[in-house]
């Protein structure tokens, strides 16, 4: 009896890894594809408003955005230099097809996280979430504007700390230098 059990329960095992392998593995989709405007190679220049996170300030640097997990995700890995010194950040952006949001979280060498969503509405961007930076936590929304062939953009973005008085936190202009293969 204890054979038949077994043979039995090696045979279920089998199907089931048969079957597996012949489902196809997933695609992105079309909303996934709008994800392509980030993808390359960019630099930018930071006009810092003082805010509960800091001082008034310039900021510029790199980034270089390109595709991983199989077209599911831009992975952003950026570099700058500003009146604090340089920074690294690392940023993940994909697409949530429940919420039919696109999705942006980033990490810094200073230790802040960004967790936000958005749209891409033609050219231009609306997204809102929170900021964590320095143990202070704020609501943060704004708008990034591409030119009409997305090699350019201008981001503009507000802060709240208490969701209800929004102040203007920074104004970033972006310049794609090279896009990335597809």
């Amino acid at each position: 009896m204890k054979r038949i059990v077994i043979a039995v329960g090696l045979m279920m095992l089998l199907f089931a890894v048969v079957a597996q392998a012949q489902t196809p593995a997933p695609k992105p989709g079309p909303e996934h594809k709008k994800l392509e405007i980030w993808v390359g190679d960019w630099t930018w220049e930071e006009l810092d408003s003082a805010t509960p996170f800091g001082p008034a300030g310039k900021v510029g640097g790199k980034v270089s955005a390109q595709w991983i997990l199989g077209g599911f995700f831009v992975e952003f890995r950026a570099e700058g230099k500003g009146t604090a010194g340089p920074i690294q950040a690392i940023e993940i952006d994909g697409y949530d097809p429940v919420t039919k949001k696109f999705t942006w979280n980033n990490f810094a060498s200073d230790g802040s996280v960004q967790t936000f969503t958005y749209t891409i509405e033609g050219n231009t961007v609306p997204y809102s979430g929170t900021q964590v930076t320095g143990g202070k936590q704020a609501k943060i929304r704004g708008t990034i504007t591409f030119a009409p062939d997305f090699m350019s953009s201008v981001e503009k973005r507000e802060m709240s700390i208490d969701g209800k008085a929004w102040i203007p936190a920074l104004e970033v202009k972006s310049t794609k230098v090279k896009s990335s293969p597809k």
